[in-house]
């Protein structure tokens, strides 16, 4: 679709506030007189991310990484490509990371589980809810510390959504991630329409979210944490693929050069790196 019809259906779908943030996101889209600029790695080097560094990752597929590269990250709601209802709507879902880390950590972290456990006894509402993020191979390490624990009495566990949407130490199923460079204050100024933004008036966000959703969203993006996720952005409208700075890959891709050629010939610019957070192919 066009930048035309991308503005036709803002028109249309948004009111108010939300109207204006969307068609001044559209056009921030789609200024080609920004020039970003990438950091820059060789191969055998270690990956470092910024706080703020936005990750997304799609299924292997061809067709998936080429519209990305042609068109960048939009919303599926304004391509018409949506399949189902989606609790956050209108917008594109990133990992935001939280501090600055080597990509190996933070791949380490997010390839393990969320645990989280009550803190007391007795009825529900008198009770502190935690989660944590257990890391890759260390679940005994923190279920023995928080069975000694005399506090804690209740504690259940869940896969990361990570582990669902990028290339992960214990999945095959996605093998491309993309690790965008946010540093630029034009990157900030697209990073900033962000739907879990607590800046935004509850009316700015209704046509963002599913209407039996937007009440509990209301309340849980003022409290959220290492299950809910503290580590997600959904960015309205979409991230321009000129800020894509590298390529994790999966170990299936890692070891299959045909796609690695394939992968540097769309993104030349680009580092593309592995899994235990080191580049194999420098930019």
């Amino acid at each position: 679709m066009s930048k035309e019809k991308y503005i036709e259906y803002a028109n249309n779908t948004f009111n108010g506030i939300a109207k204006k943030i969307v068609l001044n996101q559209i056009e921030l889209f789609y200024d080609e007189s920004q020039i970003i600029n990438k950091n820059h790695y060789k191969v055998g080097e270690d990956i470092i991310l910024k706080k703020g560094t936005f990750m997304h990752g799609i299924p292997d597929e061809d067709d998936f990484f080429e519209f990305i590269v042609n068109n960048g990250f939009i919303s599926s709601d304004f391509s018409n490509t949506a399949t189902g209802t989606n609790k956050i709507k209108n917008s594109i879902g990133m990992w935001n990371l939280k501090e600055d880390c080597f990509l190996r950590d933070y791949i380490t972290n997010y390839s393990g589980f969320t645990i989280t456990y009550k803190i007391g006894r007795g009825p529900a509402s008198c009770c502190q809810t935690k989660s944590e993020l257990i890391p890759y191979h260390k679940f005994d390490e923190y279920t023995e510390r928080i069975n000694d624990d005399p506090e804690i009495y209740l504690y259940w566990g869940d896969k990361t959504k990570e582990v669902t949407f990028l290339p992960s130490l214990v999945s095959n199923k996605i093998q491309i991630g993309f690790i965008l460079n946010m540093e630029s204050d034009y990157a900030k100024k697209i990073a900033y329409n962000d739907v879990w933004n607590t800046e935004f008036a509850e009316e700015t966000l209704k046509d963002f979210l599913d209407y039996r959703y937007f009440p509990n969203f209301i309340k849980l993006r003022f409290n959220k944490d290492a299950s809910s996720t503290d580590r997600e952005s959904s960015i309205m409208f979409g991230v321009p693929a000129k800020l894509i700075e590298g390529i994790l890959v999966g170990r299936n891709t890692e070891n299959d050069k045909d796609k690695l050629i394939y992968i540097k010939s769309k993104l030349p610019d680009c580092y593309i790196c592995n899994l235990d957070g080191k580049v194999i192919i420098g930019n």
